[in-house]
């Protein structure tokens, strides 16, 4: 199962999703999951706050410290693209239409978009984090049945 993160700049919140589902779902299982940013300037160091709070938490921030842009292999790799926001799907999917099926929100569960914190202060990574947890988690029965298939 090839799992995608999408955000806006991949040095955010697609990069907390990566190391939130790195934890969740060890890649020993099968799993293999990146991240990517829809409009990222290839090379640029994770977020230093998103660092930060991930670090504080206890999590791995993904081996690869620098941002990387959506490619079409990358989509084509994916079995499920999640996305932060709803605008995020509709330019996706404006740009690679045949990925219609796998792409979703990270909140789908939730019912809610995970906002960018980006200008914001350390509390409003701590949220972001914490939502992107919930969603995650509401994933996770989802993917460990598409795991049992």
């Amino acid at each position: 199962m090839n799992l995608l993160l999408i955000c806006h700049a991949n040095v955010c919140r697609s990069r907390i999703a990566e190391s939130v589902f790195l934890r969740l779902l060890p890649q020993s299982r099968g799993m293999s999951i990146q991240s990517a940013g829809l409009a990222a300037a290839s090379g640029v160091a994770i977020h230093p706050i998103a660092h930060k709070v991930l670090s504080a938490r206890g999590y791995t921030v993904p081996s690869e410290p620098r941002s990387v842009r959506l490619t079409m292999p990358m989509v084509q790799w994916a079995d499920l693209i999640l996305v932060m926001e709803t605008v995020q799907r509709k330019e996706l999917l404006r740009r690679y239409p045949f990925a219609a099926g796998k792409v979703w929100l990270l909140g789908h569960w939730l019912g809610q978009e995970v906002a960018d914190p980006v200008g914001g202060d350390e509390q409003m990574f701590e949220t972001t984090l914490t939502l992107i947890e919930s969603g995650a988690r509401g994933w996770q029965p989802a993917l460990a049945l598409q795991h049992a298939l």
